[in-house]
């Protein structure tokens, strides 16, 4: 097949052009359901969307089977990979962000067109209203890593029914019940050409006539979707991927984007462990259990990422598994700007702000509303508050703070001449030798010790199996020594994380490491939903063996088995730290407490894609390590300030399968 020109463009801008320049917004997904044409429009598209015919390469399945499955040329365009066609891969390299953003585009103006057209043929009476709807639609997002009203961790419109009430241009303005596009894509036919799925690991994804989340069984013809078990699993994984999410968009060494992007292992693997991507992958299972269905919220914290670190975004490295094939094609300074696309994120209005200064601290401002919790805890701490409300209309305030020019801006958290200099220069950290970026976020020494916070221990604070509180509540419980100061001062608390490394396809095939604190259940089945679970981290190995059943058919996931690569990953663990003071398991939040607690009761384990439990010492090059570092809450609770040093702790995990360092005296749990 020929090559076939499909030019990318996303949604047409808004006619006429606003004054301002401003673009239409992708809302958050619950955002969105509350403009009632759009949602329905919304819903009406994905459905004609999906029903298009599977054979088309701008068909839902089609447009979808660039990102993975099946291993087919897109629109003719088989790209230079040696060996034939083998993908379009971007995982584990840099351009994972920037390959997602012409992705979402395009599917992102093929349903605007389906939604222009389905707003056409609505009466005459309501036509126009539809119209003015359609016309701004973008594609939402989910927001995971913001809390939820009313713990709605999983967005009931998504999983909540299989059905959904539409208006449609033929019912006369009353609603009319349809699947509900959302839940789930029905194949029609299961592998319209041949070898599209095969089955993996035994796994019937050949068969199976439908997507499905957490199947009821993974050898099962007939497994259903178990949408609970998703709904569960984002809750009791919650607070610890805010944390990430918190992490990479505030601790000084995600300022470079390589170390932003991907979860590639590199030099400073101490420091910047996690990743977009390892994010990104942990949502991955969370939401499917062995994979699952993601939404557009990866190039919103991208595009987040842009907006604080707008001059660090280009590295002088080439993608070696030939991704783009000529200069008619995208490449990553193409779509550097979301406005190359005609959208924009509530977060990333940059045309209602005077300066770049405050449109930066507005989205500083804005990640700590919505991604904060945990530090809001400690804020309250200081402040000698007993109960801290959790922050539960992050996503509905979303859009009025990141938006609003009038936003405080904090003293001097950005300097302008930061702006100008960022990415020109390193500094080099006396304490760690680690180079990091100049920037918005310069490495400083932190001066304020750690509050060690006395706790009183109610006999009724006790979590069900999935607490509503994860990640929002966790710190009502610690209450600041004796009196509060006059005068609001300066402290810190100390981030405990969980740092992972591992080759990735040491195992021929995907797995995941979850990381418990305290007791667990044995049984796999339940180890994505456990209370003790506080992360997991997602690795999609593959399998490269020419001529085995489950040979991949992605050509970078063979070229990166073949070079061996290692990725990294995290699982921060201060929230939970900070709940189990509460209960009384760990005496304070002093590292004197914290570590000898996480030496006793910090537990990891390996779960292959099917299920099965792999020993951890059959997974060579596995290293789980715990490292330190210190936030600090200046005075009058402003944004926390992560200071971007790391020490590591290598007798927490030490002398047990797949640990970091030498057997402490008195040996390992």
């Amino acid at each position: 097949m020929a090559a076939v020109n499909i030019p990318v463009v996303g949604p047409p801008k808004p006619s006429p052009a606003p004054a301002d320049e401003s673009l239409p917004l992708r809302l958050e997904i619950r955002q969105l359901q509350k403009n009632e044409k759009q949602w329905n429009l919304y819903l009406l598209g994905l459905d004609a969307f999906k029903n298009l015919n599977e054979n088309s390469d701008l068909s839902y399945y089609g447009i979808s089977g660039i990102h993975g499955r099946p291993y087919r040329p897109w629109g003719g365009v088989k790209g230079s990979n040696v060996g034939g066609w083998q993908g379009y891969c971007t995982h584990t390299s840099i351009l994972f962000g920037p390959w997602h953003r012409p992705y979402l585009a395009l599917f992102e103006q093929v349903l605007y067109n389906i939604i222009q057209g389905i707003a056409a043929k609505f009466p005459i009476d309501t036509r126009a209203k539809y119209q003015e709807a359609a016309a701004s639609f973008r594609i939402p997002y989910w927001d995971w890593a913001a809390t939820p009203e009313d713990g709605d961790y999983f967005p009931n419109s998504v999983g909540g029914s299989t059905t959904v009430s539409v208006i449609t241009p033929t019912s006369n303005d009353q609603e009319v019940s349809i699947a509900n596009p959302l839940y789930s894509y029905t194949f029609h036919p299961l592998n319209p050409v041949a070898g599209d799925f095969v089955s993996l690991q035994g796994t019937p994804y050949n068969r199976w006539q439908s997507t499905l989340r957490y199947p009821t069984s993974t050898r099962s013809v007939s497994a259903k979707s178990d949408e609970q078990e998703v709904f569960q699993a984002m809750a009791s994984q919650f607070a610890g991927l805010q944390q990430n999410v918190n992490l990479i968009l505030s601790d000084p060494n995600y300022t470079a984007f390589d170390a932003f992007s991907n979860h590639e292992l590199r030099d400073d693997g101490l420091n910047t462990s996690a990743s977009l991507e390892d994010v990104h992958n942990s949502v991955h299972v969370a939401v499917g259990g062995n994979m699952g269905h993601m939404s557009e919220n990866v190039d919103r914290l991208f595009a987040i990422w842009q907006g604080i670190n707008p001059n660090s975004y280009t590295l002088n490295e080439n993608s070696g598994s030939g991704t783009f094939v000529s200069i008619k094609y995208w490449n990553s300074l193409g779509v550097r700007q979301t406005q190359t696309f005609n959208y924009a994120y509530p977060e990333t209005q940059r045309w209602k702000f005077a300066s770049d200064l405050e449109y930066q601290n507005s989205i500083l401002d804005t990640v700590q509303h919505l991604y904060g919790d945990l530090s809001r805890q400690f804020v309250a701490a200081t402040k000698g508050e007993n109960d801290v409300k959790s922050n539960s209309t992050a996503v509905n305030v979303a859009t009025n703070l990141a938006t609003s020019p009038e936003t405080i801006i904090a003293e001097r958290d950005i300097e302008e001449s930061s702006a100008g200099a960022q990415n020109t220069a390193a500094t080099k950290s006396p304490a760690s030798g680690v180079e990091s970026s100049a920037g918005f976020h310069p490495l400083q020494k932190v001066t304020a010790t750690v509050n060690k916070l006395k706790q009183e221990i109610s006999s009724n604070d006790s979590k069900p199996k999935i607490s509503p509180n994860r990640g929002s509540g966790f710190g009502s419980g610690i209450d600041q020594a004796d009196s509060a100061p006059a005068v609001p001062k300066a402290s810190s608390y100390t981030q405990y994380i969980v740092n992972i490394k591992t080759p990735k396809h040491i195992l021929g095939q995907s797995y995941r490491i979850h990381v418990f604190l305290g007791e667990f259940l044995p049984e796999t089945r339940t180890w994505n939903t456990q209370d003790a679970l506080v992360g997991t981290v997602a690795v999609f190995g593959k399998n490269i063996e020419a001529g085995n059943e489950n040979e991949t058919g992605c050509g970078k996931c063979k070229t990166d088995a073949e070079r061996q690569c290692v990725v990294t990953g995290t699982v921060p663990l201060t929230s939970q730290v900070v709940s189990e003071v509460k209960k009384g398991n760990c005496s304070s939040m002093d590292k004197a407490d914290v570590i000898p607690y996480l030496r006793e009761a910090l537990h990891w384990r390996v779960c292959l894609a099917d299920g099965t439990e792999k020993p951890r010492d059959d997974v060579p090059g596995l290293t789980i390590s715990v490292v330190s570092t210190e936030v600090t809450i200046p005075a009058g609770g402003r944004r926390p300030i992560y200071s971007g040093i790391y020490e590591l702790h290598p007798e927490i995990t030490a002398g047990r399968p797949a640990g970091y360092g030498e057997v402490p005296t008195g040996g390992a749990p």
